[in-house]
């Protein structure tokens, strides 16, 4: 027997002092998420839907880097990113927007309404919207990201912020004037598989703290931040984007299960190629295969996500790094029960 569900991921990192206070309040809006996302999965029937919901819940939580709690940009401006990926190799992305409440909606509109898959920038982005009617709404920084975004580039000025040390020597006498701050890669993200074992792939982000205007980081990146293929799995990535873009994170997890792997080996796998090849403190993934097996890896302290399966009698948080994940039951791996 083949399961079917969700898994959610709210970012990999450190544990800081703010990370630490908010615990119980991050797996409350993770096991909501899940829940969430798990109910759309068993009404619906699609993993699309049931991961646009669970990322919504994320984006309108004010706690992780996504949506309304979005990290700033060196300038104090708030730029997202998201994307969506089916298993049928439908995709949808954006970058550099601050147009929507929810990123991870208007990824789905250009999946949905275009036959593009990336638009960067809100200039095209407004008109993408105004022909198809999708709602804008200023994303706007909250004022906990302010007070963060003050005290990081007090740092920064300091040299004391060693996330960006090339773009710090490049704008060096830009901060004599401004501010900045890196702490944790709260990316949000989440993968489904459903009843008929087709799998999809999210991911919504403010992006890293204090990047340069005009960067993109790998959560739109189709292959990086997500990727889904219904002959293989689906996988969403958190960290350091930039060391996700080198090693194709997303797809190189998809690639293991389809060649046999499991989620949870498909993960394990690939972090340890971007360990080796990058280092620790890079990034976190989580996936489903298939057959509705589920994993999650990191090479950070920690890997926040939540789960809900049909095996399972409710959501599963995860926050620290004591906590294991769930454990899932034994599936089959026949081909010939599998609709494609």
């Amino acid at each position: 027997m083949s399961d079917y569900g969700i898994v959610v991921h709210g970012g990999a990192g450190s544990l800081t002092p703010s990370s630490k206070s908010t615990i119980s309040l991050r797996k409350r809006i993770l096991v909501q998420a899940a829940s969430v996302g798990y109910e759309s999965l068993t009404k619906r029937g699609s993993s699309l839907d049931a991961i646009v919901e669970a990322i919504k819940v994320l984006e309108d939580s004010k706690v992780f880097n996504a949506g309304s709690g979005s990290s700033l940009t060196l300038e104090g401006k708030v730029t997202a990113d998201a994307a969506l990926m089916t298993g049928e190799l439908r995709c949808g992305a954006i970058g550099c927007a601050s147009i929507a409440k929810n990123p991870i909606s208007l990824a789905r509109q250009v999946m949905d309404r275009s036959d593009h898959v990336f638009f960067v920038g809100n200039e095209g982005l407004q008109k993408f919207a105004d022909a198809t009617g999708f709602r804008q709404e200023p994303l706007e920084p909250t004022n906990e990201r302010l007070k963060q975004y003050k005290k990081n580039i007090r740092l920064m000025k300091k040299g004391a912020v060693k996330t960006w040390p090339k773009n710090y020597r490049l704008v060096k006498n830009y901060l004599q004037k401004n501010q900045l701050s890196p702490e944790t890669s709260d990316t949000v993200g989440a993968v489904a598989v459903d009843s008929t074992s087709k799998v999809s792939a999210g991911v919504s982000t403010g992006g890293r703290w204090l990047k340069l205007p005009g960067r993109v980081g790998d959560s739109a990146v189709i292959g990086a931040g997500i990727y889904a293929d219904d002959f293989a799995g689906a996988a969403s990535a958190t960290g350091a984007g930039e060391e996700i873009i080198r090693v194709c994170l997303s797809k190189t997890v998809c690639d293991l299960m389809r060649i046999g792997a499991d989620a949870q080996t498909a993960c394990e796998a690939a972090i340890d190629i971007l360990t080796a090849r990058r280092g620790y403190g890079t990034a976190g993934v989580i996936a489903v295969d298939r057959f509705g097996r589920f994993g999650s890896a990191r090479n950070t302290e920690m890997l926040q996500c939540s789960f809900r399966f049909r095996s399972m009698r409710r959501s599963v948080a995860v926050v620290l790094p004591s906590e294991n994940p769930p454990k899932q039951i034994k599936v089959s791996t026949d081909l010939t029960r599998l609709n494609f």
